[in-house]
């Protein structure tokens, strides 16, 4: 794919003049990270220098931000309740909180008393969890208004939400975590910098974002700003001061996790041949949605009755492509089953009906895998094309 190099927009990480747009993404469908379809006209561009992938900021991108959060609804596809994560390996599935926060009792000591601050915490998803888990900790929030205040001053332990910058935040903290919120920020390094002088001497920041390089669909999020790979995710860290204990991309499935403390600023080194990997990878992911789009409508068009698997990012991204050849969802999560969404009835595998199609948007191999535990012989589940 052909990219436009853009020297009037500085990249988000490093601050070169060195982005490179791919002008096809503006013909292509989005989706917000609430779960909600958006249309086209969103632009992309990778960074030449140290091959961080990130949108536009432009009038028209915040002006769609700004609609998007005044709206903002986290899981309403199960009434609020947290996404629960399918690790693939038989597991029952688990919040992506409780995940997380098991894999950081792997990782360090975590006090049984402690000032624990979540940053874009939302309704309180992670907040809960922390709660649960361990009662003597005392908790903080920061969100970009108090829409959800008085959701959160329901949670045990719960002190105080902020919305002002994190260098205005008068306290320290033991604990900062950053659970999907990187990606939203318009200003990433000088934010991590931030967040990482609000530590205590030994207090530990967490943060995950999704792997883009895993994971084609994070580049139709329209309110990700940044799209990040364990290479450029680490960059970010180290330019903001931020040392790095853990940086890995095997916690949870497409997503990246870091646990840091506060360090010292580095000048990190990046290949320019991993940028232009960064590039060519980015192309091949935009063709790919492409041709999924075109894949998955040929199946609609045939079908007596089609159904997509999943509702969330992918999922929704494909039905708001997709529009009335879409009859219903199917999900595995069973507090979205017998529920509705874009206005169409969620059902669980075992509900679908004989002589049905069933796209499953999800990246090869975990298609693949799906189809091969969920294939009925009066069932036609679809994969989309192979991700070069």
């Amino acid at each position: 794919m052909n990219s436009i190099v853009l020297p009037d927009h500085p990249c988000r990480i490093c601050g070169q003049a060195s982005l490179s747009e791919f002008p096809r993404f503006r013909e292509v469908k989005r989706v917000t990270s609430d779960s909600r379809p958006w249309g086209a006209g969103g632009r992309i561009a990778a960074c030449r220098e140290c091959g961080t992938v990130q949108k536009l900021i432009e009038e028209d991108w915040l002006a769609e931000i700004g609609e998007i959060y005044r709206s903002y609804t986290i899981y309403h596809q199960a009434g609020g309740k947290e996404q629960p994560i399918f690790a693939g390996n038989g597991a029952a599935p688990q919040p992506r909180s409780r995940s997380l926060l098991k894999y950081l009792e792997s990782k360090t000591v975590l006090s049984a008393h402690a000032d624990v601050l979540d940053f874009g915490c939302g309704t309180g998803a992670a907040l809960r969890t922390y709660s649960e888990c361990h009662p003597g900790w005392t908790l903080y929030g920061a969100e970009l208004s108090t829409q959800s205040l008085a959701l959160l001053t329901e949670i045990r332990g719960f002190r105080q939400l902020f919305t002002c910058p994190p260098r205005d935040i008068p306290l320290r903290f033991a604990l900062i975590t950053l659970i999907h919120a990187l990606e939203h920020v318009l200003d990433p390094v000088d934010s991590l910098r931030q967040l990482s002088e609000r530590l205590t001497p030994e207090g530990i920041l967490f943060v995950q974002v999704p792997d883009c390089g895993k994971n084609p669909y994070d580049l139709i999020i329209a309110d990700h700003l940044l799209h990040f790979t364990l290479e450029t995710l680490g960059f970010a860290s180290r330019r903001a001061g931020v040392g790095i204990a853990e940086l890995s991309d095997s916690v949870l499935p497409k997503e990246l996790s870091l646990v840091g403390h506060l360090g010292s600023p580095e000048i990190p080194v990046v290949s320019r041949s991993a940028a232009q990997t960064s590039i060519e990878r980015v192309g091949n992911q935009i063709d790919w949605l492409s041709a999924q789009t075109a894949a998955a409508i040929a199946v609609a068009d045939s079908a007596s009755r089609f159904g997509i698997f999943g509702t969330s990012i992918s999922g929704t991204w494909l039905a708001g492509v997709l529009g009335d050849r879409v009859s219903f969802f199917v999900d595995e999560d069973a507090g979205r089953i017998g529920g509705l969404h874009m206005q169409r009835p969620i059902i669980s595998p075992e509900q679908i009906a004989s002589d049905s199609d069933v796209f499953v948007p999800l990246i090869p191999e975990v298609a693949t895998s799906v189809i091969a535990r969920l294939s009925r012989p009066t069932i036609r589940f679809h994969a989309p094309p192979p991700l070069a």
